[in-house]
């Protein structure tokens, strides 16, 4: 088991397509989630991975609300060894990972080959997530079996949303890198 603290950086707003966010938040240059605990455990070829921060205000439903957003937190990997993390992947460079909501009671897998070209999916068969918000802290538990780009690669990226802070799409703090993990 491989325990870390990853200092978070928000996700650069300068980067995000559309045009909306680079302007409507271009002075977000603080990460919301300053740090998160990111443990990792390989047994052969299931992977445990932990990601815990501190969230103040959970927001978990947002049914009746239309300016709302779910807290959230995403793992990704590189599916090529040059795949960069920032941009989540580039053409021909993906990146794929699985994807948690507080709102959702089954997270999906992620797929991307650059800037607004996530694709959601079914999670794959044999994944979970666990998660539980105590104490000011969320606790994300994903759990894989037979992640081949993970086994190749050891090296994730984590992305955390905190939805009370408006946090949705590329509105993020991120690790500042690819993470290497055992």
């Amino acid at each position: 088991m491989k325990q870390q603290t990853l200092n978070l950086v928000a996700a650069p707003t300068s980067m995000q397509p559309g045009g909306y966010v680079m302007k409507a938040y271009q002075s977000s240059i603080e990460a919301i989630t300053a740090s998160a605990e990111l443990e990792t455990e390989n047994a052969g070829k299931r992977w445990r991975i932990q990601v815990r921060w501190a969230a103040e205000k959970p927001v978990n439903d947002i049914s009746s609300e239309t300016d709302l957003f779910p807290d959230a937190c995403a793992i990704l990997v590189p599916t090529t060894a040059d795949a960069p993390w920032i941009t989540m992947g580039d053409k021909d460079k993906a990146v794929e990972g699985i994807l948690w909501r507080a709102d959702k009671d089954q997270p999906w897998s992620v797929r991307a080959e650059g800037l607004g070209t996530m694709e959601r999916s079914a999670i794959t068969e044999g994944w979970k997530t666990e998660a539980e918000w105590t104490g000011g802290y969320w606790t994300v538990t994903f759990s894989t079996n037979n992640w081949a780009a993970l086994n190749q690669f050891k090296q994730l990226a984590v992305a955390v949303w905190q939805g009370s802070a408006r946090e949705r799409g590329g509105l993020k703090s991120v690790s500042p890198g690819w993470v290497a993990v055992s």
